[in-house]
């Protein structure tokens, strides 16, 4: 074998392999890595952004399977979000943490919010004012 052909196998074998990896990287990187996206905000008592996560959801996920896998000392007790990060819901309840979807407040609790793809769901910790 002489050199001439030595390198025109090289080169083709190079060829070959940045075929296949642009053909991997085509096919996965454009590719849906899920059936949507929610954000999930935790915000301070001036409802400025402690921490925020773009999550990747698939049909059948949880919403507090998904939060808990981003977000520490996240806590559910009776479907009411009760600690998230740093923040823990004291025992006379003086604030307390409020769930905010699309900006609405919810009506339900956190295990019966229904989010779709685009979904913003905030924990916004609260004061709680006695009339």
């Amino acid at each position: 074998m002489n050199k001439k052909t030595l390198i025109r196998i090289i080169i083709s074998a190079i060829a070959v392999l940045v075929l296949g990896v642009c053909i991997y990287f085509v096919s996965t990187g454009f590719a849906s890595k899920g059936d949507g996206t929610i954000t999930v905000v935790y915000a301070d008592l001036e409802g400025q952004t402690i921490k925020k996560e773009d999550i990747v959801f698939e049909e059948g996920d949880k919403l507090v399977d998904l939060i808990g896998k981003k977000f520490d000392n996240f806590v559910v007790t009776d479907g009411m979000v009760m600690s998230i990060e740093d923040f823990n819901t004291p025992s006379d309840w003086s604030q307390y943490i409020c769930i905010y979807v699309d900006g609405e407040m919810s009506m339900v609790g956190i295990l019966d919010i229904v989010f779709t793809d685009g979904t913003v769901i905030t924990f916004q910790i609260t004061e709680y004012i006695p009339y």
